[in-house]
């Protein structure tokens, strides 16, 4: 396991912060929709915590999703 530098530290945050803000966008719609208030604190949740989940879990994240988005395709 390699100790990864700062720039693909923050390479991995942004990518996952990213594709928080669109699945938290997503979701906050759907949340809207049904009555629920403060949509902009919830994508901000969800981002905030798959920028962080990217960071520390790195390839095994996204692993994760793309097996979990085959379900969809």
């Amino acid at each position: 396991m390699h100790n990864p530098g700062k720039a693909e530290k923050r390479v991995r945050f942004g990518c996952g912060f990213v594709f928080g803000l669109l699945v938290g966008g997503i979701l906050s719609v759907r949340w809207y929709y049904e009555g629920g208030n403060s949509t902009a604190v919830a994508i901000l949740v969800i981002a905030l915590v798959f920028g962080f989940a990217a960071l520390y879990f790195g390839d095994a994240f996204w692993r994760f999703f793309s097996k979990w988005f085959i379900w969809f395709g």
